[in-house]
């Protein structure tokens, strides 16, 4: 498996490479006054760095085979998925606070299993941070849905 891991991992470096590369060709600019291509460029040096990080962590002999799908072990990913379709679907309804805690709760509860008081708290403060961080500091608008 860490062969497949490994060239996963050069693949994401050379496509950092690229849109790095592709980047400085639509216009860099500066930190100053920074240009369509800052952005983007950035994301591709992150993403080649984590992906050479990715690579040497996976170096030695692979472990192992292990089965793909054991029993039931699709549940949880199709359980994954219908939740972030639904995420999608009802954030204009339900607006982005109230969904937004619910996918957090429901995340937690269903899929990684925690416990009460840790769904609780992090529920509460995810979607709090969650929304400063979009609202107060990207000054992003937000479906205000049936609470607003």
């Amino acid at each position: 498996m860490k062969k497949w891991e490994r060239i996963a991992a050069l693949v994401l470096f050379f496509i950092g490479l690229g849109a790095a590369w592709e980047a400085t060709n639509i216009g860099y600019g500066s930190f100053r006054s920074p240009g369509p291509g800052f952005y983007p460029f950035w994301l591709a040096v992150i993403l080649a760095v984590v992906s050479i990080i990715y690579f040497l962590n996976n170096l030695g002999k692979d472990p192992k085979v292990v089965a793909l799908w054991e029993k039931n072990t699709w549940v949880r990913p199709l359980i994954a998925i219908l939740v972030m379709l639904a995420y999608g679907l009802l954030l204009d309804y339900l607006g982005f606070i109230l969904d937004t805690f619910f996918l957090f709760l429901i995340w937690l509860t269903v899929i990684e299993r925690e416990k009460p008081l840790t769904v609780a708290l992090v529920s509460v403060l995810g979607t709090v941070v969650v929304y400063i961080l979009f609202v107060q500091l990207l000054q992003v608008q937000l479906p205000k849905g049936i609470l607003f």
